[in-house]
């Protein structure tokens, strides 16, 4: 009876704790035990029923077995206490604890043994199972809250840590995962390339100053503005421009090839940026401040860098936007968003909180500085110690990040 309480009990925690993915793979490879455990997981209640039932009848019978036999053995007066004491504790050891842990610790191999079993047992406990589940239902109708059931973005979060750590998924393909579930929590203007690092063409420019431009700058398009830059008018492709250069020469207007964009307020999610650019064949798209002005612009590649990481062509310069110098120092780009920079210490599981309205490194040590900084200027503040590496006359272009720890501050 022992043999079958402890049977009963592993089936129970191994279908409760069972890996379904896993399951579902070793089922999809033709393994036919797995099929036949994914099937007992999709009548889960039942299934928990009739191991509950199958359980409750084996224990009560060994209890009885055990009361005849110490009776027998020691007498009535302590034969039922006698019985009561030996029961609880072999019950409790190896038909409780010990199947149940080794069923934790083995839940796929267990689940797929005991399938065969649970199954028919299943079908033959039908009648009572459908009594209690029935049973179970219209009590918990009592307590159900109105409210539906769903699942938050940390749970599903803390589910792909899960998998990951089992090694269903890769670490790039968890990478992956997490972006697409942050893909819609992240505004435009956290990924433009800000107004100052804007390269574009005038409409009036001469076709060779335009050509010299794109030789240069190797960009495959770049927008084009009417006298400033916050009145940019489109894009212009190097493919469409370099063949009318070729055939018309210096007699080439650039306004004759400049392509409509789209403008999108800072403050859009980049999904619904990402869906309009997909439905308009737009490649480029104008970000504007909430006073109609030119913000900077965002490529379609700055969108996809958002899910897959970062993309490079043959003309990109590789460099690091974010380079670990050691376990607390950090060299970072100023155009790099302070949301990337976020995800980079939350990836590595620094515990760091960055409290600013800026969208960029540069924006966010402007305002711990309070002015323009120079080369070497350093500022400290709770839980940072910045340095400027480079500068320019307005802007940072890079800088050393140093965390100080609580014992430091102490």
């Amino acid at each position: 009876m022992i043999m079958f309480s402890a049977f009963f009990s592993a089936s129970e925690t191994a279908i409760s704790s069972v890996n379904r993915i896993r399951l579902k793979n070793m089922a999809e490879n033709g393994n036919r035990g797995a099929a036949r455990a994914l099937k007992i997981l999709g009548k889960y209640d039942k299934a928990l029923t009739t191991i509950l039932i199958g359980n409750n009848i084996v224990n009560i019978t060994c209890s009885s077995i055990a009361t005849v036999v110490c009776i027998a053995v020691v007498g009535e007066q302590y034969g039922s206490l006698v019985s009561t004491i030996v029961t609880t504790i072999v019950v409790l050891i190896f038909g409780e604890v010990m199947p149940k842990s080794i069923a934790k610790d083995h839940a796929e191999p267990i689940a797929i043994g005991v399938s065969a079993v649970i199954s028919f047992l299943m079908l033959i406990f039908t009648p009572f199972s459908a009594f209690f589940i029935l049973l179970k239902n219209g009590i918990a109708k009592l307590f159900r809250s109105k409210e539906s059931v769903s699942v938050t973005e940390e749970e599903l979060m803390a589910i792909i840590d899960e998998i990951e750590d089992e090694g269903v998924l890769e670490q790039q393909e968890s990478n992956l995962v997490r972006s697409a579930l942050q893909f819609d929590e992240t505004t435009v203007d956290e990924i433009i390339t800000p107004r100052v690092s804007v390269v574009a063409v005038d409409v009036n420019d001469s076709a060779k100053d335009v050509c010299d431009k794109f030789l240069s700058e190797q960009y495959s398009r770049m927008p084009v503005y009417e006298k400033t830059l916050d009145n940019i008018i489109g894009v212009i492709n190097q493919k469409d421009f370099l063949k009318e250069y070729l055939a018309q020469g210096e007699k080439l207007m650039i306004r004759d090839i400049v392509q409509e964009t789209v403008y999108f307020p800072h403050m859009l999610r980049i999904s619904e940026v990402l869906r309009t650019m997909q439905k308009k064949k737009c490649h480029m798209c104008v970000v504007l401040d909430q006073h109609g002005g030119t913000l900077g612009i965002v490529t379609m590649e700055d969108l996809l860098e958002e899910l897959v990481g970062e993309i490079w062509d043959e003309s990109d310069e590789v460099k690091s936007p974010i380079t670990t110098v050691s376990e607390n120092v950090f060299e970072v780009y100023g155009d790099v968003s302070l949301g990337n920079l976020r995800r980079f210490f939350e990836d590595r599981e620094i515990d760091v909180e960055i409290e600013s309205e800026a969208h960029t490194v540069a924006g966010w040590v402007l305002e711990l500085f309070g002015s323009i900084p120079k080369n070497g200027d350093v500022v400290r503040s709770e839980r940072f110690v910045v340095t400027v590496l480079e500068a320019a006359e307005l802007r940072v272009n890079k800088v050393r990040i140093e965390l100080v720890s609580d014992e430091v501050k102490d």
